[in-house]
């Protein structure tokens, strides 16, 4: 979602924050025996034993309650752009960093491993919260990302495709690194990317070889308005149109198969139902954790539905197995803190290529502004500086809050660059996304921090005459308003404050009758305190 409006944004005391993963973490339960009747239709779980409720034994062991398997499979998917949790909150659940602690620790207990992902690296970049070129870069490094992890295939999503269907295969053609390739059966490239996009792969999996596709739902394609659309997807065809036969091929090649369906879930089971000869049918997921963490079990037992939720906070390990009677096992895995290793390879990318990238890009100092709507029209961003003139102890009541400090937190972040990050930025600023409001450190100093004027409204127009009332009546915020209004929920999200509730929180910051209004000079016109004089910014730009 685009940056919302300072009247949305947050009154709490907690750190505001980047919005990069969802931090709220979740028992996984282990996966146990697939239903012995075919009436029944969800493979119901137990604990590993000896786990700690994320999935791993004390000692640190994945799997700890399964026999060896012959192979292993890891799905992933949906990641909606959040490549590492931000840090603003304890708990947060996922990122790659961890994802490839996970698979380390993986491959070390059981040798090789097959990943798939079912795409979706970045949400919506129209409605992205860094902007629609942040969500361009985004998705380069996602792609980066997956190939220094090693995944074998990546299903074809439209969501990534929303930054421009050129610009997304220029990018696989120069971050999607071997053994990666785009999978999807009903789409045929355009001539030149055939190396990067196939309609199915055999992947090795430890002793066994597992057949693996892709569909998209065509609607969903149909959607894009893109001029190159029909240049790069040279044919689009229905899913029916093609598994029959992409199945029959991969059959003979392979001792499993697997489908991800790109599209509602109601899609991936009607497909799993119509083409029982699939073992695994990964679907996407309404929600970042899925209603369901168990697999839903068709065709008598022998097809396992699966989703691994949103927002890369998990993943799905499936195992399958030689002897026995349960061939396949499956288990959802919560990405905590617990998977705690440095994640060297992967941490390049994100946390030093990929901000590097935003910083000379300046994607915060160019994201699309436009002029504050509501409040008191016309007005412009001033500074909690120039509140104080006429507000000094409800300024200092904010001085004493970790609103004030927000810019500072992210200075002090000890991922490196994270104030030019739009994502970071729109909640540990004031006024972004606004013409008058923040743009960068030498530009708009005077903005630093989640000040008055997120809450209230820019206040121009105030200090211009304060007893206007035309002017200063749109600026008071009651608790009634700010809680009904949601306006903290924009920055204090289910992503980065899961204990964010406004009662608790907005007596921590309350701060009215502060000040008294006796004195005559606060009836007076106030002149601006801290903006940088005409000329300052540029010639701190070029370093004079």
């Amino acid at each position: 979602m685009s940056p919302a409006a300072p009247s949305r944004m947050c009154l709490v005391v907690l750190f505001l924050a980047c919005g990069l993963t969802l931090p709220a973490c979740s028992k996984s339960e282990a996966p146990g025996t697939p239903p012995a009747a075919p009436t029944k239709e969800t493979a119901k779980n137990s604990p590993p034993a000896g786990s700690s409720g994320d999935g791993m034994s004390k000692s640190g062991k994945l799997l700890a309650d399964w026999p060896k398997p012959a192979g292993l499979l890891v799905i992933s998917g949906e990641m909606d752009g959040y490549l590492e949790p931000c840090g603003c909150t304890q708990g947060q659940v996922g990122g790659l960093i961890r994802r490839l602690d996970f698979l380390d620790r993986l491959r070390a207990q059981y040798g090789q491993v097959a990943l798939i992902d079912l795409g979706s690296l970045i949400k919506d970049p129209a409605a992205a919260r860094g902007g629609f070129e942040q969500a361009k870069i985004k998705y380069g490094i996602a792609l980066k990302a997956l190939s220094t992890l090693k995944y074998d295939a990546i299903a074809l999503s439209a969501e990534d495709l929303k930054i421009g269907v050129m610009e997304a295969f220029g990018q696989l053609l120069n971050n999607l690194n071997d053994p990666a390739r785009i999978v999807v059966a009903n789409v045929t490239p355009g001539a030149g990317f055939e190396s990067k996009i196939e309609a199915s792969r055999i992947l090795p999996a430890g002793s066994v070889k597992l057949g693996v596709t892709a569909v998209i739902d065509p609607e969903l394609l149909e959607k894009l308005t893109d001029p190159d659309k029909k240049e790069l997807l040279a044919a689009i065809k229905r899913p029916d149109e093609v598994l029959g036969t992409v199945l029959a091929d991969m059959e003979p090649k392979s001792d499993y198969q697997v489908l991800m369906v790109q599209g509602p879930p109601e899609l991936a089971k009607r497909l799993a139902t119509s083409y029982p000869g699939f073992d695994v049918v990964v679907s996407g997921s309404q929600f970042a954790d899925p209603v369901d963490r168990d697999p839903l079990m068709l065709n008598g037992g022998k097809t396992m539905v699966v989703q691994v939720g949103r927002r890369g906070k998990s993943v799905g390990a499936v195992g399958f197995f030689a002897d026995g009677e349960q061939k396949i096992r499956y288990y959802l895995y919560s990405l905590g803190t617990r998977l705690d290793g440095p994640g060297t390879a992967v941490k390049k990318v994100i946390e030093d290529e990929y901000r590097s990238m935003l910083k000379a890009a300046g994607t915060v100092e160019t994201f699309p502004r436009h002029d504050y709507t509501g409040g008191s029209a016309g007005a412009t961003f001033v500074g909690a500086e120039t509140c104080k003139q006429c507000h000094p102890n409800t300024f200092a009541r904010w001085s004493t809050t970790k609103h004030a400090q927000a810019f500072v937190s992210l200075e002090k972040d000890p991922k490196p660059n994270t104030i030019f990050d739009a994502e970071c930025i729109s909640c540990h600023t004031t006024g972004f996304e606004y013409t008058s409001g923040w743009k960068s450190e030498a530009a708009t100093p005077h903005l630093k921090g989640n000040q008055c004027e997120n809450c209230h409204g820019p206040g121009s127009r105030h200090i211009a005459n304060p007893d206007d009332l035309a002017a200063r009546t749109p600026m008071k915020i009651t608790a009634e308003q700010a809680d009904k209004g949601r306006m903290c929920i924009r920055c204090h999200d289910e992503d980065n404050s899961p204990k964010f509730t406004f009662a608790t929180f907005y007596g921590q910051i309350v701060h009215k009758g502060l000040d008294e209004y006796k004195d005559p000079k606060v009836h007076q016109p106030v002149t601006p305190r801290g903006a940088p004089k005409p000329g300052a910014a540029a010639a701190a730009a070029a370093g004079k």
